[in-house]
């Protein structure tokens, strides 16, 4: 939840950790309106260091809008997180409908290999008589030495 600041009858709604990235991008906006680029880029920074979300910083769209304001807070391994998932979307070219190709997909190729186990099983078994069955006990094994 956001906290309400009244500075010389300017009021700020300073975003706190759970705020969704769009809050963020909206109290720099404001920031920037009120105080100027450079002020505004201060304060953020400040305001971000004490209460940033680190959430945000693995959004792709998120990180553009940081290098666009020439905000720079995600460390390596978060950036790298969102340009992987953004270069996943992109040369897949499905982006968002990949979760539903696979969906859909990963089962069908499951009941394929299912049938075609089954398929294999009842085709072994029709060959197969009460001798073969035997062997697959210790007991048969042991048979099967004595009678040679």
């Amino acid at each position: 939840m956001a906290i309400q600041v009244n500075i010389d009858n300017r009021i700020f709604l300073v975003p706190e950790a759970d705020d969704p990235c769009d809050f963020w991008t909206s109290y720099f906006a404001k920031l920037k309106s009120e105080l100027g680029q450079e002020n505004a880029k201060m304060i953020w920074l400040i305001t971000w260091k004490s209460n940033g979300s680190a959430s945000c910083t693995t959004s792709p769209n998120f990180n553009k809008w940081l290098n666009q304001n020439n905000l720079d807070v995600s460390n390596m391994a978060t950036r790298t997180i969102a340009d992987l998932s953004e270069i996943g979307g992109n040369v897949f070219g499905l982006g968002k409908s990949l979760t539903k190709v696979l969906s859909i997909g990963v089962p069908v190729i499951l009941a394929v290999v299912l049938v075609g186990v089954i398929v294999l099983l009842k085709n072994s078994a029709k060959n197969a008589d009460v001798s073969d069955l035997a062997m697959l006990t210790p007991a048969g094994r042991g048979l099967k030495l004595l009678d040679k």
